[in-house]
């Protein structure tokens, strides 16, 4: 939902309208609904509205009458005058003026704010957003799971600005000006012309300025998302925070007419460049990653995280939060109960990740990939660590797990962490019969934590404790770590 950005009382800078002194000012007070136990809420109406929580979108939560409104950048424990954007069954509104503001308000460092469809929370401190992460995640697993009794640790996390190692961003036009940036709120696809951005990492920003620089100096066509015509369609960057080093990976729907001139515009400007990728994706379709080539330099770049030396590829294997992943790794570790004996088998593995962090902690990793490449990174990660423990197979990780099963190789704990969709039920069932007697799901969707929590249960695992985790500091976007004992 689109927002207007306005101006605080004293000159603060905020993405929300007025204050309460435009009441002082003579505007009349709109009633409030509370009261009402029926409300028939319709676009361009007013309403006086009281906030105490928040939802998985980021938005702040308002009843009338028996209606739930949700109104984007609004914080508990504020009270604003609100439009009706959208009536029906699940209502939304914008905030006109605000009456009264959060204690846990805080003013947002980036100029985007309120108009970028990134961040919805940067002008919610940070100790305030891990505390409603942890009554999000508390009353969302509740509900799904039908469990009043559910433990949830407090959220934890660190790095909250600059923490992002990568970046995706589009190309557009705009009054005939090339920009490169994010999607705006709302559905009317425009892209902002990112000029910061706080919670990346400087050189990502450098990078977007330098493949915006480098296609104005060529004169390439813009790819237009409605006709379809045209050539760049945006860029990836991705830097190495503790090595230094940058890729960017320039993406197109057709090969581009002179690829040593991109290749020397880029090195002019990215003094740490690494890796140079072009990325062809004639599809119509949202996603950038299609046919990678190398154009100069590697194919990955090199960083250590969380005490692992690793290969950065083009294609998102790791969460792009490279200071908060060993908490992450940690509530992982803690949840299988490593005690230097078990074979542990993550059946979502990607690049290697989790199975080489447990390497060190238990006697056996195996990682399952989901494809024979990530299978061969995995491998070429565990040969750069030094690491002999870990063993990694691809696909169908239920059949996996019964022909280890097969040989005889028992099982202790699995490990699960989809992207996308929900692990199939026959993952857990096939982990019972191997005899795990742990599970940890590691998820990135509340929704999708939910739906393999009811499949584990259903398998004869019961739900120990939920750790939130938090890898993307200034959203909504919650991460968890769930631990399932067998029955």
């Amino acid at each position: 939902m689109k927002q207007s950005r306005g101006v605080r009382k004293g000159g603060t800078r905020d993405s929300r309208l007025g204050t309460k002194d435009n009441r002082r000012r003579g505007q009349s007070p709109v009633p409030s609904p509370q009261s009402r136990s029926l409300v028939s809420l319709r676009p361009g109406q007013k309403l006086t509205l009281s906030f105490r929580s928040l939802n998985l979108d980021g938005a702040g939560v308002a009843t009338a009458g028996s209606q739930r409104i949700a109104v984007p950048f609004a914080l508990p424990g504020e009270e604003a005058i609100v439009e009706i954007t959208r009536g029906g069954r699940r209502p939304e509104g914008k905030i006109v003026s605000l009456v009264r503001k959060s204690a846990h308000a805080a003013p947002p460092p980036c100029r985007h704010f309120g108009v970028c469809g990134g961040c919805q929370w940067q002008h919610l401190s940070y100790a305030a957003q891990l505390e409603h992460k942890t009554r999000l995640v508390r009353a969302h697993l509740e509900d799904a799971l039908r469990d009043a009794t559910l433990t949830v640790r407090d959220a934890v996390g660190a790095a909250p600005w600059e923490y992002r190692n990568r970046v995706q961003a589009a190309f557009a036009l705009r009054q005939d000006k090339v920009v490169v940036g994010y999607y705006t709120l709302g559905d009317d696809l425009r892209v902002i012309n990112v000029q910061e951005c706080p919670i990346q990492h400087g050189d990502n920003v450098r990078l977007l300025r330098a493949a915006r620089d480098v296609i104005v100096e060529l004169g390439w066509p813009i790819y237009d998302r409605v006709t379809g015509r045209g050539l760049v369609r945006g860029v990836i960057g991705q830097v190495g925070m503790y090595s230094g080093e940058a890729m960017l990976v320039l993406c197109t729907s057709r090969e581009v007419p002179d690829r040593m001139a991109l290749v020397r515009g880029v090195r002019d400007r990215v003094l740490n460049l690494t890796s140079l990728l072009l990325s062809v994706q004639p599809a119509h379709t949202p996603e950038l990653l299609g046919s990678v080539r190398l154009l100069w330099g590697r194919a990955y770049i090199e960083d250590d995280i969380a005490g692992l030396h690793l290969r950065l590829y083009a294609t998102p294997a790791i969460p792009p939060n490279p200071r908060a992943l060993p908490l992450w790794l940690d509530a992982i570790t803690r949840g299988i109960g490593a005690d230097g004996t078990q074979t542990v088998a993550d059946a979502a593995c990607e690049d290697g990740l989790v199975p080489l962090a447990l390497a060190s902690r238990v006697s056996k990793a195996i990682g399952i990939a989901p494809d024979r490449e990530a299978m061969h990174r995995a491998w070429e990660n565990a040969r750069l660590n030094g690491i002999t423990n870990c063993i990694f197979y691809t696909r169908a990780p239920a059949g996996v797990l019964a022909r280890l099963r097969a040989r005889g190789e028992h099982i202790d704990a699995v490990v699960v962490s989809p992207r996308g969709r929900p692990t199939a039920a026959e993952v857990f069932q096939e982990a019972v019969v191997s005899g795990a007697r742990r599970a940890v799901c590691a998820g990135h969707s509340l929704t999708l934590l939910a739906q393999d929590l009811l499949a584990a249960r259903a398998a004869g695992f019961r739900l120990i404790e939920v750790q939130p985790v938090d890898l993307l500091p200034q959203t909504s976007r919650i991460h968890c770590v769930a631990t399932l004992e067998r029955q």
